[in-house]
């Protein structure tokens, strides 16, 4: 028993000693002026050599100080194509949002929900065999912090023996974040994003979803009345993708002595090179910042 313990005590020893800590980063950027021209190549000369470098440019989507941001107010941008097939009847397709939808994707709770109806910000067609792009549709009036919204399409038909039920196909949809410097982030689309369909009325004609098209099939001047809706999962307005650097060395590279990188448009640039080393136990890092001016 007693050499037993004596065994574990010296292999904790030995792993105690075999245990090493990064050394701290020597590492240093500097450039031949502060002023370069639009198409300049701007050259970056380093020394030390650290395991991992990672360069932010300074342009939009690779701010070093953005890199953890997750959400920011913007222009929140939606867009579809809305294909008219068949049927003769009009005012059968509503655009619909609400952020006091529950998320339970039932009768009940949609029709509790309180629901905007945005239909007049779409252009929509009105004839058959016809596709309209719905226009850019702004839902800035919608942004409320920490509170999602619901996108919904509504198909809503009364029968009346004369007109026949249209037949709608949507595709293209786009929900972006479009941010003052140009950058953006999808919220909302069809293929990667999750989207249901309710039954209110007549269970017999529903929408079907698929990864690049929702559509609802109308029937004849007989059909029986209808509406059945498709609803969007939750969507944060605010919500923005983080800026990202350019990983420009790696533990096993070769040691870096220059970078260069070209700005092709005028502006003032933040540049930031975050270097790094690392091992499984520790890690240690530098940051080193340079501002240029590209006229």
């Amino acid at each position: 028993m007693k050499n037993g313990i004596l065994i574990l005590i010296m292999l904790f020893s030995i792993c105690a000693c075999t245990k090493k800590d990064v050394a701290p980063v020597t590492f240093n950027v500097t450039t031949a002026t502060a002023t370069y021209k639009v198409g300049d190549s701007v050259v970056f000369t380093m020394s030390g050599n650290p395991d991992y470098i990672v360069f932010y440019s300074g342009e939009a989507g690779s701010n070093y100080e953005n890199r953890n941001r997750i959400s920011a107010t913007g222009t929140p941008i939606l867009s579809f194509l809305s294909s008219a097939l068949t049927g003769s009847d009009t005012g059968t397709l509503h655009l619909m949002l609400s952020t006091d939808f529950s998320g339970k994707y039932d009768s009940a709770s949609v029709k509790n929900a309180a629901w905007t109806d945005i239909t007049y910000l779409a252009k929509l067609p009105t004839k058959n065999n016809d596709t309209l792009l719905s226009d850019n549709i702004s839902l800035a009036n919608f942004i409320h912090k920490d509170t999602p919204v619901f996108v919904a399409f509504k198909y809503a038909n009364q029968q009346n023996g004369v007109t026949s039920q249209r037949t709608w196909l949507i595709q293209n949809l786009l929900l972006k974040n479009t941010l003052q410097d140009s950058t953006s982030t999808t919220l909302l689309d069809l293929p990667n994003s999750s989207w249901l369909g309710v039954n209110i009325l007549n269970s017999s004609a529903i929408w079907s979803i698929s990864s690049t098209a929702m559509k609802i099939a109308g029937g004849n001047a007989a059909a029986a009345s209808n509406e059945d809706w498709v609803v969007s999962q939750p969507v944060n307005l605010t919500r923005v993708s983080p800026d990202v650097g350019t990983s420009i060395k790696t533990f096993t590279d070769p040691v870096l002595k220059s970078y260069y990188h070209i700005y092709t448009k005028p502006g003032n640039y933040a540049i930031v090179f975050d270097a790094i080393n690392a091992n499984s136990n520790s890690g240690q890092e530098s940051l080193k910042k340079i501002n240029i001016t590209v006229k």
